[in-house]
């Protein structure tokens, strides 16, 4: 048994990028990026006015002003500000040649025949210097981001159509056990619904991969094998759930080591989640993952979450925030790393909701995120600040 921290070493040292494919701004969301985007021209490309209102000289802000003519957004022309004179220009447009501020319209009366006075003698400049947001040859995005729609947004901004990022992971399904029947179907005695497939799939949907689901293989080397064979052949990475433990049809592992996966580690110390099996050959990957459907919760967020998106070329960050504990936490037992989950509550402190076992994936309905107690700890007091891993 090694560390949960140990496991999530080996796995990720383990993985390699995938290859780099562009894809139209519009798809490119929950994708990563494959290349630094730097800037090829300066942002905004020339001296815009922030507002709607009139261009003049500094010195003229006190008088009567005749105004020239009218600069709208996108207006190319070449007009220049000449004292006692002034422009009008709509909010984004360029400038005219030798403005010095822009006075808005509300602080702005007309005098009739074609001049106006300005009322507010305190006006802001009003003006975005060319540049100031971006300069040419600006890094603007770090390859490997995890694009998100704003992302989206500013690489259109720079004038990319088709974006550069890596290669979607291909990600199969298997789950086992005999005792497991799909939703839909009527509840036999002795049978549960499959829970961890839909569980799984939509994990993955969540990373921007649509996985291949292969279905149910029954409790017997055999259908593991044809299973295991079949979607290996097609897909980087495998994930199973059930059979990883050591009863009588418990087949997974072996089934990994036929076929030439070399197994890394077969047992964790974290809880729930033990048994976690993962094995590689360098190129493709499995997962052999506890069948209780919290275990495989918690190791698919700390674990094979992580995985995937380094496969695709993200280093991923879980967001831990600082709460205050309501009620105290106590284990009997701390030689494992525990995952606990807990609710928000009205007055922002966190409290730890009551489950019985890695079975009971209806206690996480009102989970905000989860705790943990690492080794060696069994207790934390009411009061005491706790980092919560959004979930």
């Amino acid at each position: 048994m090694i560390s949960h921290s140990e496991a999530y070493n080996i796995a990720l040292n383990s993985a390699f990028s995938k290859l780099v494919v562009k894809v139209n701004v519009t798809e490119c969301v929950s994708r990563i990026l494959a290349e630094d985007i730097f800037s090829s021209f300066n942002m905004p490309p020339f001296d815009k006015s922030m507002v709607d209102g009139y261009a003049i000289l500094k010195s003229d802000i006190s008088g009567e002003l005749s105004v020239d003519g009218i600069v709208g957004a996108g207006d190319g022309s070449d007009n220049i500000v000449k004292p006692g004179h002034c422009i009008k220009v709509m909010t984004g447009a360029p400038v005219p040649e030798g403005t010095e501020m822009v006075v808005m319209v509300e602080d702005v009366e007309s005098c009739g025949d074609g001049k106006i006075r300005i009322t507010n003698q305190k006006s802001s400049v009003n003006i975005s210097p060319k540049g100031e947001d971006i300069l040419t040859g600006d890094k603007v995005l770090t390859k490997g981001t995890l694009l998100k729609p704003f992302h989206c947004g500013i690489l259109a901004t720079l004038g990319y159509a088709e974006v550069p990022v890596f290669e979607k992971v291909r990600a199969g399904i298997i789950v086992t056990g005999d005792e497991i029947i799909e939703p839909g179907n009527e509840l036999l005695s002795g049978q549960i619904y499959n829970s961890n497939a839909y569980q799984l799939i939509n994990n993955c949907k969540t990373l921007g991969i649509i996985p291949e689901y292969f279905g149910i293989a029954g409790d017997t080397y055999e259908e593991i094998e044809t299973a295991f064979n079949s979607m290996l052949l097609n897909n980087d990475v495998l994930i199973i759930t059930g059979g990883v433990s050591m009863g009588d049809y418990d087949y997974v592992a072996p089934v990994m080591k036929a076929s030439g996966l070399d197994v890394k580690f077969d047992s964790i110390a974290a809880q729930p989640g033990r048994p976690l099996v993962f094995a590689t050959d360098g190129n493709k990957f499995c997962f052999g993952m506890p069948g209780n459907p919290v275990s495989g919760l918690v190791l698919f967020e700390t674990i094979v979450k992580p995985f995937l998106y380094k496969m695709m070329g993200h280093d991923f960050k879980p967001c831990n925030f600082p709460f205050k504990l309501n009620g105290k936490i106590s284990r009997k037992k701390a030689q494992r790393k525990s995952y606990y989950p807990v609710k928000l509550n009205d007055d922002n402190t966190v409290s730890a909701i009551a489950y019985h076992g890695s079975a009971h994936i209806n206690a996480y309905s009102q989970a905000f995120g989860i705790i943990a107690l690492e080794i060696g700890v069994t207790e934390i007091e009411e009061g005491e600040m706790v980092y919560v891993r959004q979930i």
